[in-house]
């Protein structure tokens, strides 16, 4: 059985190519003959353009194109029905349909889950994703990571990989320092509710007494030197402050006086700060206790969340413990040191990247329009930079996998361009065409503006309770005939798959503008909408009862209407869609082809009676079908991380 039914269709038509154009006697080369879809049906399934072809060869396209027609009248064929010539060059190939229905619906059945899955080369690939710092919750922007790595991870798996799943734990940066310091302020303050919650009001009260008091040190300063200007812009920010401040302490008048009061009667809480990620550098035990202890509540947060979305990591693996307490970061600084591409200025260590992409003729190739500036690699007292472990990461990740794929919003962009400079640098320019920055836009919430500093985000958690909220009321309405713990059952489903059907539909370097409008669409291109026909496919087989199995041969002859035609081709090229999706680090490709099988779907119910049909080869015929098309959706979904609901 095959199990890539478009391919096999493909794999005929350049067949009858290659043996025209040897009969003519052209000269071709292995992968010259390109085939496309054609945007209007009418001129086919497949079109191959002769115009390259027969320009190399000095004839003239629309005679090469004739002359392929006449040819292929002889050829072979099963899967390909017909061959024609169109105007200006082009060949177009036709489907032989009941073949192609046949070939296709039994390769469904026979494969069930693994239809669209193949088993590739094996390659080793670790995706990380996610990487959320452990200071807040996962929030709206850092969730479009997270589903994006899980769809990547998902699709590369089915197309052959060996995927590894990493989440990184920043836990030696300045701002887990900042939280883990505030955190050991708390005293016996009562501790309440989802632990990265509480640890998020930790860290934006922290910021927010630190800025607070920092600023109305400056502006002291600034209006003893009699610089009144400068002054009021200090005061509009410290307003700014305040008000954060104010909103925080709303929530948690406790906790936020015991954090706030204890940093506004130290001396220099920055230098604190400081003192305490260097001494957790240093491995000192209680800083170890304080920051390590920090990050595991807010790792604890994390897992809940993700596994409430159905995100699953391989590997947790902690900076401190792979870069800095290993000395591996050190290694890396020694070893860009050996080479003229680094310097060091007043006790610091700067790797000049621009030298780098220009040396290694890097600029053209990586398509940088200005100067690279310079990577500090380490700090004159000693301590190294989030950019120079993330070297250490990335080399020991190569020697666990083939292949890179780091998840990561594009405002890291210059990050990710450094790192690969500092391979090249290192001797392992090989290993930085292995490594791939996935980069992804942000999300805007219209009238709502982020700050994690200041405790202004929406959650992930949020989010998913709201769709939720939203889809039970939708559910509710809908099937009000469902008992409550159905309409509970379906609405966590439909909500959650409708969250992440919005962070992964649209491509990864567009903005996603979430509005609760298009997130929860029952009429098309959403979750809701796609989870419906799998749910009327499973009704439509409810119905018909199980005896059509066994009652005889369908006829897939019968299957003749364009409705039936257009949806078996669009299951015959799901595991060409995959293969295509994995290949070109595309995930939104699933989300589009299952919106638009979907359509067909319903244009096919819609038009063409199912149950109705008398008993015989035609009904059994599209009971097939509509069996098909379930086990392709739920494929689909499954991909994209969203469950496939048999009621709805």
């Amino acid at each position: 059985m095959d199990g890539n039914p478009f391919g096999a269709f493909r794999e005929e038509c350049l067949s009858i190519l290659r043996d025209a154009l040897g009969e003519e006697g052209v000269a071709i080369t292995e992968g010259e003959i390109k085939l496309t879809v054609p945007p209007d049906p009418s001129h086919g399934n497949l079109s191959f353009s002769t115009h390259t072809t027969a320009r190399r060869a000095g004839v003239e396209p629309r005679a090469l194109a004739d002359r392929i027609v006449e040819r292929a009248k002889d050829a072979q064929k099963r899967l390909v029905a017909k061959v024609e010539g169109a105007g200006g060059g082009y060949v177009n190939f036709f489907i032989n349909e009941t073949e192609f229905a046949e070939l296709t619906l039994n390769s469904i059945t026979s494969m069930g889950k693994d239809y669209g899955s193949s088993k590739g080369n094996g390659e080793k690939v670790i995706v990380e994703h996610t990487s959320v710092n452990p200071i807040h919750p996962i929030h709206i922007g850092g969730a479009r990571n997270a589903v994006i790595g899980d769809c990547l991870s998902r699709i590369l798996k089915a197309a052959g990989n060996d995927v590894r799943r990493h989440f990184y734990i920043d836990d030696v940066g300045l701002q887990v320092a900042q939280a883990s310091y505030g955190f050991g302020k708390i005293g016996g303050v009562a501790r309440e509710g989802k632990s990265d919650h509480l640890i998020g009001f930790i860290y934006a009260t922290t910021s927010c007494a630190m800025n607070i008091k920092a600023l109305r040190a400056e502006i002291e300063r600034l209006k003893s030197k009699g610089k009144d200007e400068d002054a009021r812009q200090k005061i509009m920010e410290l307003d700014d402050w305040v008000g954060a401040a104010s909103d925080l302490r709303a929530k948690n008048e406790k906790m936020f006086d015991a954090i706030s009061g204890s940093i506004m009667s130290t001396e220099d809480p920055e230098a604190e700060v400081a003192g305490l990620l260097r001494r957790y550098e240093e491995r000192h035990k209680e800083a170890v206790r304080l920051i390590r202890g920090l990050s595991e509540l807010a790792l604890a947060g994390f897992k809940e969340t993700l596994r409430r979305v159905d995100i699953e990591f391989d590997s947790w693996d902690w900076e401190s413990e792979l870069a800095s307490w290993s000395g591996e970061a050190d290694k890396v600084v020694e070893r860009l040191s050996r080479t003229d591409f680094v310097k060091v200025e007043e006790g610091t260590v700067i790797l000049d990247a621009e030298l780098t992409a220009k040396r290694f003729n890097l600029k053209e190739r990586y398509g940088i329009k200005t100067e690279v500036p310079p990577l500090t690699l380490k700090r004159s007292d000693g301590t190294t930079l989030y950019t120079t472990r993330d070297i250490a990461y990335t080399l020991w990740k190569f020697e666990r996998a083939d292949r890179v794929i780091n998840v990561i919003s594009i405002e890291q962009r210059l990050p990710q361009l450094q790192l690969k400079l500092a391979l090249y640098a290192l001797g392992e320019g090989e290993m930085a065409e292995r490594l791939t920055h996935f980069s992804y836009e942000l999300v805007h919430l219209p009238g709502y503006k982020m700050s994690g500093r200041r405790g202004r985000y929406v959650t992930f958690d949020d989010v998913i309770d709201e769709a939720v909220e939203r889809a039970y009321r939708e559910v509710s309405v809908r099937s009000p005939h469902l008992s409550e713990e159905e309409r509970k059952g379906i609405s966590e489903l439909v909500g959650v798959g409708s969250v992440r059907y919005a962070l992964i539909a649209v491509a990864s370097n567009k903005p996603i503008t979430f509005t609760w409008e298009r997130v929860l669409n029952f009429e098309q291109n959403s979750a809701p909408f796609i989870q419906y026909s799998h749910a009327r496919a499973s009704n439509i087989l409810l119905k018909a009862e199980g005896g059509w199995r066994e009652g005889g041969t369908p006829d897939y002859g019968s299957l003749n209407t364009k409705y039936e035609h257009d949806l078996i081709v669009r299951l015959g090229s799901f595991p060409e869609t995959v293969e295509e999706a994995a290949r070109t680090l595309r995930p939104e490709m699933i989300a589009e082809y299952t919106n638009d099988m979907v359509s067909k779907f319903n244009l096919f119910y819609d038009n063409v009676p199912v149950l109705k049909t008398k008993e015989g080869g035609a009904r059994r015929a599209r009971l097939r079908l509509v069996e098909a098309t379930k086990t392709v959706l739920a494929n689909a979904l499954w991909l994209i991380g969203i469950e496939a609901p048999a009621r709805m």
